[in-house]
């Protein structure tokens, strides 16, 4: 493993990735009820990442926005469904979801499974980065996100988001 990016994080297989993405999706980002037990968080980070697992094997062939943003809302969707009751206002959000997706996209592709993905993962940093308003931790709409997309893609054009983002992680790492 070559890759700085990987090396600095410390993850040379999918299951070091799995662990990294959500970890970097919950931290300092609360999204659990209060009274919510250890067993029950890692049931919900368990069926989190059998989603996430079957919802990146699409992404061997390139994927349009919208079917991205609802591969998102659907994961979203169900876990929010089974998990109600855990989640902070009964409902996982979109914008911790698509971090924790777009990180384990960004490393399948570092690690050589996965073409380039087509966003990249989008947080606090990114968005200062760009100089752009709100709060990944806090966005529950895929339209809010797609904003955050096109204007980031004006602001790193000619640049790919993937190329651009890991560009910014390794500069600032």
């Amino acid at each position: 493993m070559s890759d700085p990016f990987l090396i600095k994080v410390r993850v040379s297989k999918a299951d070091d990735a799995m662990r990294n993405s959500l970890r970097a999706a919950l931290q300092h980002n609360k999204t659990y009820a209060t009274g919510t037990t250890t067993t029950e968080r890692e049931a919900f980070r368990r069926a989190w990442a059998v989603l996430i697992v079957e919802a990146a094997k699409k992404y061997k062939q390139p994927v349009t926005d919208e079917e991205h943003c609802h591969t998102i809302s659907k994961i979203v969707q169900t876990l929010s469904e089974r998990f109600s009751r855990i989640l902070i206002g009964g409902r996982l959000r979109f914008g911790t979801s698509q971090k924790a997706f777009n990180l384990y996209l960004k490393f399948l592709w570092c690690l050589g499974s996965l073409p380039k993905p087509p966003h990249c993962p989008i947080d606090r940093i990114v968005l200062r980065t760009a100089g752009l308003a709100g709060s990944w931790t806090q966005s529950n709409c895929a339209t809010e996100y797609m904003k955050w997309v096109n204007a980031l893609r004006r602001y790193v054009a000619p640049t790919t988001l993937a190329d651009w983002e890991y560009a910014q992680w390794n500069r600032n790492a």
